[in-house]
Protein backbone atom coordinates (compact mmCIF):
# COMPACT_ATOMS: atom_id res chain seq x y z
CA UNK A 1 0.00 0.00 0.00
CA UNK A 2 2.94 2.34 0.22
CA UNK A 3 3.70 2.66 -3.46
CA UNK A 4 1.52 3.81 -6.31
CA UNK A 5 -1.42 1.56 -7.00
CA UNK A 6 -2.06 0.17 -3.54
CA UNK A 7 -5.37 -0.26 -2.03
CA UNK A 8 -7.64 -2.43 -0.28
CA UNK A 9 -10.13 -4.20 -2.13
CA UNK A 10 -9.04 -7.27 -3.81
CA UNK A 11 -11.14 -9.70 -5.52
CA UNK A 12 -10.80 -13.31 -6.32
CA UNK A 13 -13.12 -15.86 -7.03
CA UNK A 14 -15.03 -17.91 -9.58
CA UNK A 15 -14.25 -18.61 -13.19
CA UNK A 16 -13.59 -16.67 -16.24
CA UNK A 17 -10.64 -17.47 -18.37
CA UNK A 18 -11.43 -19.99 -21.00
CA UNK A 19 -13.50 -17.51 -22.93
CA UNK A 20 -10.31 -15.74 -23.91
CA UNK A 21 -8.19 -18.66 -24.90
CA UNK A 22 -7.00 -19.98 -21.55
CA UNK A 23 -7.62 -23.70 -21.27
CA UNK A 24 -8.58 -25.91 -18.35
CA UNK A 25 -7.60 -29.51 -17.75
CA UNK A 26 -8.95 -31.93 -20.30
CA UNK A 27 -9.94 -34.83 -18.07
CA UNK A 28 -13.63 -35.51 -17.50
CA UNK A 29 -16.05 -35.81 -14.63
CA UNK A 30 -19.33 -37.67 -14.56
CA UNK A 31 -22.27 -35.30 -14.33
CA UNK A 32 -24.49 -35.98 -11.33
CA UNK A 33 -27.79 -37.44 -12.39
CA UNK A 34 -26.80 -38.31 -15.97
CA UNK A 35 -24.38 -41.20 -16.36
CA UNK A 36 -24.21 -40.75 -20.13
CA UNK A 37 -23.25 -37.10 -19.96
CA UNK A 38 -19.67 -36.04 -19.33
CA UNK A 39 -18.39 -32.54 -18.68
CA UNK A 40 -14.91 -31.06 -18.72
CA UNK A 41 -13.11 -31.30 -15.41
CA UNK A 42 -12.71 -27.83 -13.92
CA UNK A 43 -9.98 -27.14 -11.33
CA UNK A 44 -11.48 -26.66 -7.88
CA UNK A 45 -14.82 -28.14 -8.90
CA UNK A 46 -16.19 -31.59 -8.11
CA UNK A 47 -19.68 -33.02 -8.29
CA UNK A 48 -20.30 -31.96 -4.69
CA UNK A 49 -18.02 -28.97 -4.05
CA UNK A 50 -16.55 -25.82 -5.53
CA UNK A 51 -13.41 -24.46 -3.88
CA UNK A 52 -12.60 -20.76 -4.11
CA UNK A 53 -10.12 -18.63 -2.20
CA UNK A 54 -8.93 -15.15 -1.33
CA UNK A 55 -6.00 -13.28 0.15
CA UNK A 56 -7.24 -10.90 2.84
CA UNK A 57 -5.84 -8.94 5.81
CA UNK A 58 -6.77 -11.13 8.75
CA UNK A 59 -3.99 -9.37 10.69
CA UNK A 60 -2.14 -6.08 10.26
CA UNK A 61 -2.99 -2.42 9.70
CA UNK A 62 -6.01 -3.12 7.50
CA UNK A 63 -7.46 -6.04 9.44
CA UNK A 64 -9.67 -3.87 11.64
CA UNK A 65 -13.00 -3.92 9.85
CA UNK A 66 -11.73 -5.23 6.53
CA UNK A 67 -11.31 -8.79 7.80
CA UNK A 68 -15.07 -8.88 8.32
CA UNK A 69 -15.77 -8.53 4.60
CA UNK A 70 -14.45 -11.96 3.60
CA UNK A 71 -15.97 -13.49 6.72
CA UNK A 72 -19.38 -12.06 5.82
CA UNK A 73 -19.09 -13.47 2.31
CA UNK A 74 -18.27 -16.83 3.88
CA UNK A 75 -21.40 -16.49 6.01
CA UNK A 76 -23.36 -16.24 2.75
CA UNK A 77 -21.66 -19.37 1.45
CA UNK A 78 -22.34 -21.24 4.70
CA UNK A 79 -26.00 -20.23 4.52
CA UNK A 80 -26.30 -21.37 0.90
CA UNK A 81 -24.52 -24.62 1.80
CA UNK A 82 -27.12 -25.23 4.52
CA UNK A 83 -29.73 -25.11 1.76
CA UNK A 84 -27.92 -27.80 -0.30
CA UNK A 85 -25.59 -25.39 -2.08
CA UNK A 86 -25.88 -24.42 -5.74
CA UNK A 87 -26.94 -27.34 -7.97
CA UNK A 88 -25.91 -29.66 -5.16
CA UNK A 89 -22.41 -28.20 -4.79
CA UNK A 90 -21.24 -26.76 -1.47
CA UNK A 91 -18.93 -23.74 -1.57
CA UNK A 92 -15.59 -24.08 0.22
CA UNK A 93 -13.98 -20.67 0.78
CA UNK A 94 -10.30 -20.58 1.77
CA UNK A 95 -8.99 -17.29 3.21
CA UNK A 96 -5.24 -16.67 3.32
CA UNK A 97 -3.79 -13.87 5.44
CA UNK A 98 -1.50 -11.44 3.58
CA UNK A 99 -1.61 -8.54 6.11
CA UNK A 100 -2.71 -6.22 3.26
CA UNK A 101 0.79 -6.50 1.85
CA UNK A 102 2.13 -4.27 4.62
CA UNK A 103 5.43 -5.15 6.33
CA UNK A 104 5.16 -5.84 10.03
CA UNK A 105 2.73 -7.93 12.07
CA UNK A 106 4.72 -10.99 11.04
CA UNK A 107 4.42 -10.17 7.34
CA UNK A 108 7.03 -9.14 4.80
CA UNK A 109 4.80 -7.10 2.49
CA UNK A 110 3.55 -7.79 -1.05
CA UNK A 111 5.53 -11.08 -1.26
CA UNK A 112 3.05 -12.45 1.29
CA UNK A 113 0.22 -11.96 -1.20
CA UNK A 114 2.20 -13.81 -3.87
CA UNK A 115 3.10 -16.73 -1.61
CA UNK A 116 -0.43 -17.01 -0.23
CA UNK A 117 -1.88 -16.90 -3.76
CA UNK A 118 0.46 -19.72 -4.78
CA UNK A 119 -0.83 -21.68 -1.79
CA UNK A 120 -4.37 -21.23 -3.10
CA UNK A 121 -3.34 -22.36 -6.57
CA UNK A 122 -1.92 -25.58 -5.14
CA UNK A 123 -5.31 -26.60 -3.68
CA UNK A 124 -6.51 -25.88 -6.46
CA UNK A 125 -9.20 -23.20 -6.53
CA UNK A 126 -11.74 -22.49 -9.24
CA UNK A 127 -11.15 -18.76 -8.78
CA UNK A 128 -10.17 -16.16 -6.25
CA UNK A 129 -13.14 -14.16 -5.00
CA UNK A 130 -13.13 -10.96 -2.94
CA UNK A 131 -9.38 -10.63 -2.37
CA UNK A 132 -8.55 -7.27 -0.87
CA UNK A 133 -6.29 -4.45 -1.97
CA UNK A 134 -5.07 -2.81 -5.13
CA UNK A 135 -1.29 -3.19 -4.76
CA UNK A 136 -1.70 -6.69 -3.40
CA UNK A 137 -4.00 -7.83 -6.20
CA UNK A 138 -1.98 -6.04 -8.87
CA UNK A 139 0.97 -8.13 -7.71
CA UNK A 140 -0.75 -11.43 -8.55
CA UNK A 141 -2.69 -10.57 -11.72
CA UNK A 142 -0.14 -12.17 -14.03
CA UNK A 143 0.28 -15.20 -11.77
CA UNK A 144 -3.44 -15.91 -11.73
CA UNK A 145 -3.79 -15.29 -15.45
CA UNK A 146 -0.93 -17.64 -16.33
CA UNK A 147 -2.57 -20.36 -14.25
CA UNK A 148 -5.98 -19.81 -15.84
CA UNK A 149 -7.56 -18.75 -12.55
CA UNK A 150 -10.28 -16.06 -12.64
CA UNK A 151 -9.65 -13.12 -10.28
CA UNK A 152 -13.18 -12.15 -9.28
CA UNK A 153 -14.74 -9.26 -7.39
CA UNK A 154 -11.51 -7.69 -6.16
CA UNK A 155 -12.30 -5.85 -2.95
CA UNK A 156 -11.09 -2.46 -4.13
CA UNK A 157 -12.41 0.39 -6.24
CA UNK A 158 -9.37 0.67 -8.47
CA UNK A 159 -9.86 1.22 -12.18
CA UNK A 160 -7.16 -1.47 -12.61
CA UNK A 161 -9.80 -4.16 -12.68
CA UNK A 162 -11.24 -2.97 -15.99
CA UNK A 163 -8.29 -4.11 -18.08
CA UNK A 164 -10.10 -6.56 -20.32
CA UNK A 165 -7.52 -6.80 -23.09
CA UNK A 166 -4.65 -7.78 -20.79
CA UNK A 167 -6.49 -9.52 -17.96
CA UNK A 168 -9.73 -10.96 -19.33
CA UNK A 169 -10.37 -13.00 -16.17
CA UNK A 170 -10.12 -10.04 -13.81
CA UNK A 171 -13.28 -8.40 -12.45
CA UNK A 172 -13.98 -5.63 -9.96
CA UNK A 173 -17.22 -5.33 -8.02
CA UNK A 174 -17.69 -2.06 -6.17
CA UNK A 175 -17.97 1.37 -7.79
CA UNK A 176 -14.52 2.72 -8.64
CA UNK A 177 -12.88 5.61 -6.78
CA UNK A 178 -12.83 7.88 -9.82
CA UNK A 179 -16.62 7.65 -10.21
CA UNK A 180 -17.11 8.16 -6.46
CA UNK A 181 -14.90 11.27 -6.62
CA UNK A 182 -17.04 12.76 -9.39
CA UNK A 183 -20.17 12.22 -7.30
CA UNK A 184 -18.48 13.91 -4.34
CA UNK A 185 -17.55 16.86 -6.54
CA UNK A 186 -21.14 17.21 -7.70
CA UNK A 187 -22.26 17.30 -4.06
CA UNK A 188 -19.64 19.87 -3.04
CA UNK A 189 -20.49 22.16 -5.97
CA UNK A 190 -24.17 22.01 -5.05
CA UNK A 191 -23.89 22.29 -1.26
CA UNK A 192 -20.69 24.32 -0.77
CA UNK A 193 -20.24 26.28 -4.02
CA UNK A 194 -17.90 28.90 -2.56
CA UNK A 195 -16.01 26.69 -0.12
CA UNK A 196 -12.25 26.34 -0.06
CA UNK A 197 -11.74 22.59 -0.54
CA UNK A 198 -8.67 20.51 0.34
CA UNK A 199 -7.84 16.87 -0.40
CA UNK A 200 -5.94 14.18 1.51
CA UNK A 201 -5.49 10.79 -0.10
CA UNK A 202 -3.43 7.66 0.10
CA UNK A 203 -0.25 7.77 -1.98
CA UNK A 204 -1.36 5.13 -4.45
CA UNK A 205 -4.21 4.59 -6.90
CA UNK A 206 -6.75 4.91 -4.08
CA UNK A 207 -5.78 8.54 -3.59
CA UNK A 208 -4.90 9.31 -7.20
CA UNK A 209 -8.10 7.81 -8.63
CA UNK A 210 -10.21 9.65 -6.07
CA UNK A 211 -8.45 12.94 -6.78
CA UNK A 212 -8.86 12.45 -10.53
CA UNK A 213 -12.58 11.99 -10.01
CA UNK A 214 -12.89 15.11 -7.85
CA UNK A 215 -11.04 17.12 -10.49
CA UNK A 216 -13.13 15.64 -13.31
CA UNK A 217 -16.23 16.64 -11.36
CA UNK A 218 -15.20 20.27 -11.38
CA UNK A 219 -13.61 20.74 -7.95
CA UNK A 220 -9.99 21.90 -7.88
CA UNK A 221 -8.66 21.54 -4.31
CA UNK A 222 -6.56 24.46 -3.13
CA UNK A 223 -4.28 22.03 -1.29
CA UNK A 224 -3.67 18.35 -2.09
CA UNK A 225 -1.68 16.03 0.17
CA UNK A 226 -0.90 12.31 -0.08
CA UNK A 227 0.05 10.13 2.87
CA UNK A 228 2.20 6.99 2.97
CA UNK A 229 0.76 3.89 4.59
CA UNK A 230 4.22 2.88 5.72
CA UNK A 231 4.73 6.21 7.49
CA UNK A 232 1.24 5.93 8.97
CA UNK A 233 2.09 2.55 10.50
CA UNK A 234 5.53 3.54 11.77
CA UNK A 235 4.26 6.78 13.32
CA UNK A 236 1.08 5.24 14.76
CA UNK A 237 -0.92 7.75 12.76
CA UNK A 238 1.05 10.86 13.68
CA UNK A 239 2.36 11.31 10.12
CA UNK A 240 -0.93 12.85 8.94
CA UNK A 241 -0.90 15.56 11.62
CA UNK A 242 1.10 18.11 9.58
CA UNK A 243 -1.32 17.75 6.65
CA UNK A 244 -4.27 18.55 8.89
CA UNK A 245 -2.46 21.54 10.38
CA UNK A 246 -1.78 22.85 6.89
CA UNK A 247 -5.44 22.50 5.90
CA UNK A 248 -6.38 24.50 8.97
CA UNK A 249 -3.82 27.18 8.14
CA UNK A 250 -5.16 27.30 4.57
CA UNK A 251 -8.69 27.79 5.95
CA UNK A 252 -10.08 24.75 4.16
CA UNK A 253 -13.81 24.57 4.81
CA UNK A 254 -14.34 21.21 3.09
CA UNK A 255 -11.82 18.38 3.33
CA UNK A 256 -12.11 15.31 1.10
CA UNK A 257 -10.50 12.17 2.51
CA UNK A 258 -9.48 9.11 0.49
CA UNK A 259 -8.18 7.30 3.55
CA UNK A 260 -8.36 3.82 5.04
CA UNK A 261 -10.09 3.71 8.47
CA UNK A 262 -6.82 3.92 10.42
CA UNK A 263 -5.87 7.08 8.55
CA UNK A 264 -9.38 8.52 8.94
CA UNK A 265 -9.05 8.04 12.70
CA UNK A 266 -5.66 9.73 12.73
CA UNK A 267 -6.94 12.71 10.72
CA UNK A 268 -10.01 13.20 12.91
CA UNK A 269 -7.88 12.89 16.05
CA UNK A 270 -5.38 15.47 14.79
CA UNK A 271 -8.19 17.86 13.90
CA UNK A 272 -9.68 17.47 17.38
CA UNK A 273 -6.39 18.45 18.99
CA UNK A 274 -6.19 21.51 16.76
CA UNK A 275 -9.81 22.53 17.33
CA UNK A 276 -10.35 22.25 13.58
CA UNK A 277 -13.77 21.17 12.28
CA UNK A 278 -14.19 21.41 8.51
CA UNK A 279 -16.95 19.59 6.67
CA UNK A 280 -15.56 16.11 6.07
CA UNK A 281 -16.29 14.20 2.86
CA UNK A 282 -14.91 10.67 3.24
CA UNK A 283 -14.57 7.86 0.72
CA UNK A 284 -16.70 4.81 1.41
CA UNK A 285 -13.52 2.82 2.04
CA UNK A 286 -12.60 4.76 5.15
CA UNK A 287 -15.91 5.95 6.58
CA UNK A 288 -17.57 2.96 8.28
CA UNK A 289 -18.78 4.48 11.59
CA UNK A 290 -18.30 1.38 13.73
CA UNK A 291 -14.68 0.97 12.61
CA UNK A 292 -13.80 4.66 12.66
CA UNK A 293 -15.43 5.37 16.02
CA UNK A 294 -13.61 2.59 17.87
CA UNK A 295 -10.63 4.73 19.02
CA UNK A 296 -13.01 7.46 20.22
CA UNK A 297 -15.38 5.19 22.15
CA UNK A 298 -15.89 6.43 25.69
CA UNK A 299 -14.22 9.78 25.00
CA UNK A 300 -15.81 12.84 26.72
CA UNK A 301 -16.72 14.45 23.39
CA UNK A 302 -19.01 13.60 20.48
CA UNK A 303 -17.80 11.25 17.77
CA UNK A 304 -15.88 13.61 15.43
CA UNK A 305 -17.11 11.74 12.35
CA UNK A 306 -20.76 12.60 12.96
CA UNK A 307 -22.04 14.86 10.19
CA UNK A 308 -19.45 13.69 7.67
CA UNK A 309 -20.71 12.83 4.19
CA UNK A 310 -19.71 9.61 2.50
CA UNK A 311 -20.99 7.33 -0.26
CA UNK A 312 -22.53 3.87 -0.39
CA UNK A 313 -23.25 1.49 -3.25
CA UNK A 314 -25.25 -0.64 -0.77
CA UNK A 315 -28.31 -0.02 1.35
CA UNK A 316 -27.35 1.35 4.76
CA UNK A 317 -28.58 -0.50 7.83
CA UNK A 318 -30.75 2.49 8.74
CA UNK A 319 -32.35 2.59 5.30
CA UNK A 320 -36.00 1.62 5.64
CA UNK A 321 -36.04 0.66 1.94
CA UNK A 322 -33.47 -2.07 2.59
CA UNK A 323 -35.03 -5.44 1.72
CA UNK A 324 -31.78 -7.23 2.56
CA UNK A 325 -31.45 -6.10 6.18
CA UNK A 326 -33.38 -8.94 7.85
CA UNK A 327 -31.83 -11.50 5.51
CA UNK A 328 -28.30 -10.27 6.23
CA UNK A 329 -28.91 -10.46 9.97
CA UNK A 330 -30.24 -14.01 9.63
CA UNK A 331 -27.17 -15.07 7.67
CA UNK A 332 -24.70 -13.52 10.12
CA UNK A 333 -26.53 -14.93 13.14
CA UNK A 334 -26.37 -18.41 11.64
CA UNK A 335 -22.57 -18.28 11.21
CA UNK A 336 -21.22 -18.95 14.67
CA UNK A 337 -17.75 -19.72 13.29
CA UNK A 338 -17.04 -16.38 11.62
CA UNK A 339 -19.29 -14.27 13.89
CA UNK A 340 -19.53 -16.03 17.26
CA UNK A 341 -20.46 -12.83 19.11
CA UNK A 342 -23.00 -11.47 16.64
CA UNK A 343 -26.48 -11.10 18.15
CA UNK A 344 -29.88 -9.87 17.03
CA UNK A 345 -28.99 -6.41 18.34
CA UNK A 346 -25.48 -6.25 16.85
CA UNK A 347 -24.68 -3.60 14.26
CA UNK A 348 -24.07 -4.69 10.69
CA UNK A 349 -20.93 -2.79 9.72
CA UNK A 350 -20.18 -1.45 6.28
CA UNK A 351 -17.51 -4.12 5.80
CA UNK A 352 -19.94 -6.89 6.69
CA UNK A 353 -22.47 -5.46 4.23
CA UNK A 354 -19.75 -5.27 1.58
CA UNK A 355 -18.87 -8.96 1.98
CA UNK A 356 -22.52 -9.94 1.97
CA UNK A 357 -22.90 -7.98 -1.29
CA UNK A 358 -20.21 -9.69 -3.34
CA UNK A 359 -20.87 -13.02 -1.66
CA UNK A 360 -24.45 -12.91 -2.92
CA UNK A 361 -23.23 -11.75 -6.35
CA UNK A 362 -20.93 -14.76 -6.64
CA UNK A 363 -23.65 -17.19 -5.62
CA UNK A 364 -26.08 -15.66 -8.10
CA UNK A 365 -23.47 -15.88 -10.86
CA UNK A 366 -22.96 -19.57 -10.03
CA UNK A 367 -26.70 -20.10 -10.25
CA UNK A 368 -26.91 -18.29 -13.59
CA UNK A 369 -23.96 -20.26 -15.00
CA UNK A 370 -25.83 -23.54 -14.64
CA UNK A 371 -24.77 -26.94 -13.35
CA UNK A 372 -22.15 -27.91 -15.92
CA UNK A 373 -20.18 -24.69 -16.13
CA UNK A 374 -16.54 -24.21 -17.06
CA UNK A 375 -14.33 -21.23 -16.41
CA UNK A 376 -15.06 -20.05 -19.94
CA UNK A 377 -18.83 -20.42 -19.65
CA UNK A 378 -18.82 -18.80 -16.21
CA UNK A 379 -17.12 -15.71 -17.61
CA UNK A 380 -19.49 -15.63 -20.54
CA UNK A 381 -22.39 -15.70 -18.09
CA UNK A 382 -20.81 -12.93 -16.02
CA UNK A 383 -20.40 -10.65 -19.04
CA UNK A 384 -23.81 -11.32 -20.58
CA UNK A 385 -26.10 -11.23 -17.53
CA UNK A 386 -27.55 -8.33 -15.56
CA UNK A 387 -27.64 -9.25 -11.88
CA UNK A 388 -30.41 -7.11 -10.40
CA UNK A 389 -31.22 -9.16 -7.31
CA UNK A 390 -28.17 -8.40 -5.21
CA UNK A 391 -27.81 -6.13 -2.13
CA UNK A 392 -26.33 -3.34 -4.28
CA UNK A 393 -28.32 -0.19 -5.05
CA UNK A 394 -27.72 -0.48 -8.78
CA UNK A 395 -27.73 -3.64 -10.89
CA UNK A 396 -24.42 -5.43 -11.35
CA UNK A 397 -23.75 -5.40 -15.07
CA UNK A 398 -20.57 -6.47 -16.85
CA UNK A 399 -19.89 -6.69 -20.56
CA UNK A 400 -17.16 -7.84 -22.98
CA UNK A 401 -15.47 -4.44 -22.60
CA UNK A 402 -16.52 -3.65 -19.02
CA UNK A 403 -15.25 -5.60 -16.02
CA UNK A 404 -15.40 -2.73 -13.54
CA UNK A 405 -18.50 -3.51 -11.50
CA UNK A 406 -21.16 -1.28 -9.96
CA UNK A 407 -21.65 2.24 -11.30
CA UNK A 408 -23.59 4.09 -8.63
CA UNK A 409 -25.09 4.52 -5.19
CA UNK A 410 -26.18 7.25 -2.84
CA UNK A 411 -24.56 9.87 -0.68
CA UNK A 412 -24.72 9.12 3.03
CA UNK A 413 -24.26 11.03 6.26
CA UNK A 414 -22.77 9.71 9.49
CA UNK A 415 -25.60 9.95 12.02
CA UNK A 416 -23.97 8.26 15.00
CA UNK A 417 -21.06 6.10 16.08
CA UNK A 418 -22.81 3.12 14.52
CA UNK A 419 -25.03 4.40 11.74
CA UNK A 420 -24.92 5.91 8.29
CA UNK A 421 -28.12 7.18 6.68
CA UNK A 422 -28.96 8.21 3.12
CA UNK A 423 -28.33 11.93 2.67
CA UNK A 424 -31.20 12.56 0.27
CA UNK A 425 -32.23 9.10 -0.92
CA UNK A 426 -31.21 9.75 -4.53
CA UNK A 427 -29.08 7.25 -6.40
CA UNK A 428 -26.32 8.72 -8.56
CA UNK A 429 -24.63 6.89 -11.42
CA UNK A 430 -21.58 7.78 -13.48
CA UNK A 431 -18.50 6.23 -15.07
CA UNK A 432 -14.72 6.43 -14.74
CA UNK A 433 -14.23 8.86 -17.62
CA UNK A 434 -13.54 12.55 -17.17
CA UNK A 435 -16.50 13.55 -19.32
CA UNK A 436 -19.24 11.16 -18.16
CA UNK A 437 -22.00 13.04 -16.29
CA UNK A 438 -23.31 12.31 -12.80
CA UNK A 439 -26.90 11.22 -13.34
CA UNK A 440 -29.58 11.00 -10.60
CA UNK A 441 -31.59 7.80 -10.74
CA UNK A 442 -34.50 6.42 -8.77
CA UNK A 443 -34.57 2.68 -9.50
CA UNK A 444 -33.05 0.35 -6.91
CA UNK A 445 -31.96 -3.19 -7.60
CA UNK A 446 -34.72 -5.76 -7.20
CA UNK A 447 -35.35 -7.76 -4.04
CA UNK A 448 -34.12 -11.11 -2.76
CA UNK A 449 -34.52 -14.08 -5.13
CA UNK A 450 -36.87 -16.74 -3.76
CA UNK A 451 -34.22 -19.48 -3.83
CA UNK A 452 -32.00 -17.46 -1.45
CA UNK A 453 -34.65 -16.77 1.18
Amino acid sequence: MQTARRRRLASTGTAMLLCVGLVTSGTSLMSAGASTKRVAKVPGVTARQITIGATVPLTGIASSGYSDAAKAANAVFRYVNSKSGVFGRKIRYIQKDDCYGTPGFGCTGVPDTVSQTKALLSLPVFATVGSLGTPTQDSVRSLLKSNGVPQLFVNSGSTDWNNVGTYPGLFGWQINYHAEGKIFASYIKSSYPQANTCFLGQADDFGSDGLAGVLAGGIAPSDTQLYSVGALVVSSGASVGPYVAKFQADKCEVVVLYTIPGATDAVLGAALKLGYSPHWVISNVGSDPVTVDAPFAGAPFPDPEIGAVSFSYLHTTSDTNNPWLAWTKKVLLADKVDFPSFTATSTITGNMANGIGWGVSFVEALKAAGKNFTRASFIKTLTSTTFNQTPSLTPLRYGPANHQGLNGGYLTIVKSATALAPLNGKIYTTDATNSGPVVPATKFSAGIPSWLR
